[in-house]
């Protein structure tokens, strides 16, 4: 199924969960530093289980983001080439819409 947002907006909803997965990050990780004072077994084998967790969270941010990256420019190209492949199909379906809207404002203004 393909999405019906525009890129812009893709591009802004990626960035607000980027951004608020690396501030969760961000406080686990100042969590851990805050924790490394406490020395007992059990909030050393916690901090370590963290740390642990914290790098398999970043990475899979990264790889997530990279592949969301691959997936819009393969998208991107392929809708480039249905344009450049059926150009005169595009013209139409693109007069077909725009009569469309058309009739709809003129019946909106009546």
């Amino acid at each position: 199924m393909e999405s019906v947002l525009d890129p812009a907006t893709k591009d802004r909803i990626g960035d607000y969960a980027n951004g608020q997965i690396d501030n969760f990050l961000d406080n686990v990780d100042e969590l851990t530093k805050a924790l490394k004072n406490i020395e007992t077994p059990d909030i050393a084998r916690v901090r370590a289980k963290v740390k642990i967790a914290l790098a398999a969270a970043k990475s899979a941010v990264s790889d997530t983001a990279t592949q969301i990256r691959t997936q819009a420019q393969q998208a991107s190209r392929r809708t480039d080439d249905f344009v450049r492949d059926n150009p005169w199909q595009v013209v139409g379906v693109a007069a077909v819409v725009g009569l469309a809207v058309g009739i709809l404002a003129s019946r909106a203004r009546s």
